[in-house]
């Protein structure tokens, strides 16, 4: 095969294609993400991916946290409570320093929502101080 071809995608692969695409129609959503994708090939129990998944868990299990996480708030976009609020251009520095001012073990995230972005911090974390700190650091570093 040559460098500027790509690979034929099997029967299988289209048919999960179709069915995430069947799947986010299902649950009224205007796009397709990798979350609609992960779901049809968790539901197809003959694709190799499942197989494997299936010796380490339970995929009923998983097929339910995956939706119960697509309808959940925070999903539709609603940030959560302890969100701290920038605009984006801050996000790459505060994203580079930030694990320097949170505890080890302590799980943070971020989204982006247009021009701005936020960061959460999982309990027993807060996510005010954590964000002043790293505000602080990259002040410094710029000094």
């Amino acid at each position: 095969m040559s460098e500027d071809m790509r690979p034929s995608p099997t029967p299988r692969y289209a048919k999960i294609l179709d069915a995430s695409a069947g799947l986010a129609r299902e649950m009224g959503h205007s796009y397709l993400g990798v979350e609609h994708l992960f779901l049809a090939i968790v539901q197809d129990r003959d694709a190799v991916p499942t197989q494997a998944l299936a010796r380490i868990t339970d995929l009923d299990q998983v097929e339910a946290n995956l939706r119960d996480e697509m309808a959940s708030p925070g999903y539709a976009g609603a940030p959560p409570a302890n969100a701290v609020w920038f605009p984006v251009s801050e996000l790459h520095d505060l994203l580079r320093v930030i694990p320097r001012c949170i505890a080890p073990g302590v799980q943070y995230g971020f989204n982006i929502k247009g021009d701005q972005a936020y960061i959460h911090v999982h309990e027993p974390g807060d996510a005010a101080a954590a964000v002043a700190a790293a505000r602080t650091l990259i002040e410094r570093e710029r000094q």
